[in-house]
């Protein structure tokens, strides 16, 4: 006689889930990242409707007419949108307003909105990630440790200076996609800011001090080609030395370039010191706020992309003279914060 196979009867609920339970489910499939065969075997008395039911509704039950409005998008819905947002660098920059039209859902930006600050997400700028060694962090925080305590007075003797790519048309430095709050994912591959050189643009070299302010300006001409030892020895030095004649008792502030690193000896030999400077370090240098705040003054004279090298050198020119003396003290006096 054939044997009779055995058919399993669907779990029926022995009894029904607390709500330290349903708390218990929560954490453990959306903050540990269990499945729902986990669950079902780590709480064998649960059938699978009490689970699903349990993820997809507040722990504690709402009393009708005494609680607040019902958040649109549960705690399930929540994280398939945080998976989605996060697949990779651009649906981290879609913005939010256009997330419900993306995933099909009738929801709105307020819905979305409330959903990622439950997840923990937020909507944050892009940062542009140098290719920091252990060495330049070292370095870099040696600098800091050195100089954090240093006085305005001591800051204010610095000459800093630097070149900058003055493109035409408006200058947008945000970029913002979504990611976890703090510093987690600040540096994430999908989160960075990749930079891209436009076609037309005019190289500007300028310098700033606290004690004297706006210093010397000088476009890079064109037929001068690329900066190297030779070109910049030939065309910005005579500047240099010609602001330090007049102001000897400065300190003279350059990055780590090529064409920069080559005439140390010609700068020492002309009595102009010079000080340490740790590599991939914009963010120390005050100057680099003078050129975001130029390129803004820049954007606002003339706003149109064109291609007009008169007129684009003359629109830098005007927003170069428009920096004022204060601006550039009160850049200067939060090197304690940078530090």
């Amino acid at each position: 006689m054939e044997e009779s196979q055995h058919i399993p009867t669907p779990k029926t609920p022995t009894h029904e889930s607390s709500r330290d339970q349903r708390l218990q489910l929560q954490t453990l499939y959306y903050t540990a990242g269990w499945s729902v065969t986990d669950l079902l075997l780590t709480f064998p008395k649960l059938t699978r409707r009490q689970i699903n039911y349990a993820l997809d509704n507040r722990p504690t039950p709402q009393k009708p007419g005494h609680c607040g409005r019902p958040f649109l998008l549960t705690p399930h819905h929540r994280k398939e949108l945080v998976a989605w947002a996060t697949t990779d660098t651009y649906t981290r920059g879609v913005p939010w307003k256009e997330i419900p039209h993306c995933l099909g859902w009738g929801c709105g930006e307020k819905a979305i909105r409330r959903a990622f600050q439950l997840e923990g997400y937020g909507r944050r700028i892009r940062r542009r990630k140098p290719p920091l060694s252990e060495k330049n962090q070292r370095e870099r925080l040696a600098w800091a440790e050195e100089h954090v305590l240093w006085t305005d007075e001591q800051w204010d003797c610095i000459c800093w200076s630097d070149e900058s790519w003055c493109p035409p048309g408006p200058y947008s430095r945000r970029q913002w996609c979504t990611r976890l709050i703090g510093s987690l994912e600040l540096f994430h591959p999908d989160c960075v800011r990749h930079k891209w050189q436009r076609k037309i643009g005019w190289m500007f070299w300028g310098c700033i001090s606290g004690k004297y302010g706006k210093g010397e300006g000088l476009f890079w001409e064109k037929e001068w080609k690329t900066i190297t030892k030779l070109t910049y020895q030939e065309h910005t030095l005579p500047v240099v030395w010609k602001y330090f004649f007049n102001h000897p008792e400065l300190r003279f502030q350059q990055d780590g370039g090529p064409g920069h690193t080559a005439v140390v000896q010609y700068l020492a030999d002309r009595g102009i010191e010079l000080i340490f400077w740790p590599a991939f370090s914009p963010d120390l240098s005050p100057i680099e706020t003078m050129w975001k705040r130029m390129k803004d003054i820049l954007s606002q004279l003339d706003p149109e992309v064109h291609r007009s090298y008169p007129r684009l050198r003359r629109a830098v020119q005007e927003a170069w003279d428009t920096i004022t003396d204060a601006e550039i003290k009160d850049v200067i006096h939060i090197m304690h914060q940078r530090c």
